[in-house]
């Protein structure tokens, strides 16, 4: 099999950093072939695709030594699409792309409503960009790279900031892609269900950056069992296991496994009656004059843990912007410690409340990863020992402690992920606000951050967090508000909603695995009828 591009003995290492990102990587890539490039946060997985692009050095300055072999005719799909679209309406950008290409004009419309049909978006030409939901944005961010007909598509965690559903569905798209051999996918992703079924090849990296494993999906799993683990890859909840095979046998590893994970949400259904903390009274929230969330009416407890679902643009980042006085609602009431949000200085409510963008950038004012997560102590006007022993402490437990003189800009985007939280941690504030605050993570990352949160929660910190990660949802909140066409379509124990199939169906919501197979198995469902969850797995 002929080569395509690769790398040999290739180290990149950005200005400002003290050690090399990635070392010594020698890589081959072929035709047709679809790959998937997995490793902790931070370990140089982006900047792999950004030189095998051409991105590094042509638009962002590294230092770089080794050899790099690149193809003319790639595309890149980012995790925001948004960040690739320079039109207002879907005809446009897609003719944009088409330009590029110089195909004549009039056979542009034909050529677009091809590439729509590709990735399964079906909108008129004319719609505006800004009124898709994410999902459709990806998918319209896609047909605008295939419209330029790479020989290589690289992928940089196209999913992370998705719905489940958006996610099953783009992840459908690329393997359609995939199986037509007409281009080669590279994919960095975390979360490997859903797309190590159709791979080829798996490359593993270390935290250092070095190439640990490249093999076959099942012989990486097998063979590299204790690189993943170390490393902190998710491992795949059903690869290499078939679903039929699963539910077909009661006494397959896996099926018990299931049943027991099941049984023990049941068990824990129960909530707990709690003090009041803030209060939601018919309040309605827009996001570009549009009304999104309608007489909406909550209240949250004081050490709860709140899940905020919904498909992409149901307004959950709009409401937590709004619950934490960052942007104004339509109308109703907000109280916070029975006082209405209004009436609260902005000094004194911050102090009390904290808040994780789902942009981490956004959050950044200092020079460096140090100042930044020290900065809410030094406000606080804390003693100096005090704040060093906190801050180093926290940058230690995120992995950030040797990048604490870096600027927090020139950080991984997983790396930057996990200081935005940091710096919401020095404090005990009595409410923290978090939008999607694992998407990116590593698995143990992930872990390392919700075990402190936790600790918050039991502490009596209220957490109130916007995801799409269900098996997190399930496992840690108390109660799960969902999200759908503008009103609270439920608000109760993460349980009760995952396990009543007719709730779920026409969601963006995909249950974790053990509701999906207690209902195909149908073992004490609270419900009966057709199975519509089991079509996911």
């Amino acid at each position: 099999m002929s080569s395509l591009l690769g790398c040999k003995n290739l180290s990149v290492q950005f200005y400002g950093q003290n050690q090399p990102v990635l070392k010594n990587i020698t890589l081959q890539f072929h035709p047709g072939e679809t790959v998937l490039i997995v490793g902790p946060s931070g370990c140089g997985k982006s900047t792999l695709l950004a030189v095998l692009a051409g991105i590094i050095p042509e638009h962002q300055e590294a230092k770089m030594k080794g050899e790099v072999t690149r193809k003319n005719r790639v595309g890149i799909l980012f995790q925001d699409p948004d960040t690739q679209f320079c039109m207002q309406h879907v005809d446009d950008e897609i003719a944009f792309s088409l330009e590029n290409k110089r195909v004549p004009k009039e056979e542009m419309t034909a050529k677009i409503k091809e590439l729509l049909k590709i990735v399964g978006l079906e909108v008129e030409l004319d719609t505006r960009i800004d009124a898709l939901s994410g999902g459709m944005k990806q998918r319209l961010a896609l047909a605008c790279v295939l419209a330029m007909e790479p020989e290589v598509l690289f992928l940089d965690e196209p999913t992370a900031q998705l719905d489940p559903v958006s996610r099953r569905e783009i992840f459908a798209v690329l393997k359609q892609i995939s199986e037509r051999k007409k281009q080669t996918l590279i994919m960095v992703e975390h979360v490997l269900d859903g797309c190590i079924e159709w791979a080829d090849r798996i490359i593993l990296l270390n935290k250092e950056g070095k190439v640990m494993g490249d093999a076959d999906p099942n012989s990486a799993l097998c063979e590299f069992e204790s690189v993943i683990e170390e490393a902190g890859i998710w491992s795949p909840e059903l690869y290499p296991y078939d679903w039929d095979e699963i539910i077909n046998d009661s006494h397959h590893p896996l099926s018990k496994q299931l049943k027991e994970r099941y049984r023990q949400r049941k068990a824990n259904k129960v909530q707990v009656e709690r003090s009041t903390l803030l209060e939601v009274q018919n309040l309605s929230v827009s996001y570009e004059s549009k009304e999104i969330l309608h007489n909406l009416n909550f209240r949250f407890g004081k050490g709860e843990w709140i899940s905020i679902i919904g498909k992409n643009g149901s307004g959950k980042s709009s409401l937590l912007k709004v619950l934490a006085k960052l942007k104004r609602r339509n109308k109703g009431n907000i109280l916070f410690k029975e006082l209405e949000l209004k009436n609260w200085k902005e000094s004194q409510l911050y102090q009390h409340i904290g808040f994780v963008f789902q942009n981490p950038e956004w959050q950044f004012i200092t020079q460096t990863v140090y100042e930044e997560t020290a900065f809410s102590g030094e406000q606080q006007k804390w003693h100096k020992e005090m704040i060093e022993t906190k801050t180093l402490a926290l940058l230690e437990e995120f992995g950030l402690l040797q990048h604490k003189d870096v600027n927090p800009f020139n950080l991984s985007f997983g790396q930057k992920r996990r200081l935005s939280v940091a710096t919401m941690l020095l404090l005990n504030q009595d409410i923290l606000f978090l939008d999607e605050p694992t998407f990116g993570q590593d698995k143990r990352t992930t872990e390392k951050l919700l075990k402190m949160l936790k600790n918050r929660q039991e502490q009596g910190t209220t957490i109130v967090m916007a995801t799409h990660d269900m098996n997190l949802v399930d496992q840690y909140s108390d109660r799960v508000l969902f999200f759908k066409e503008g009103a609270l379509a439920f608000d109760g124990h993460p349980f009760l909603l995952f396990s009543n199939p007719q709730q779920l169906n026409e969601t963006a919501i995909i249950p974790p695995l053990h509701y999906a197979y207690i209902e195909a198995v149908k073992e004490e469902l609270p419900n009966g009828g057709q199975s519509v969850l089991s079509v996911s797995y």
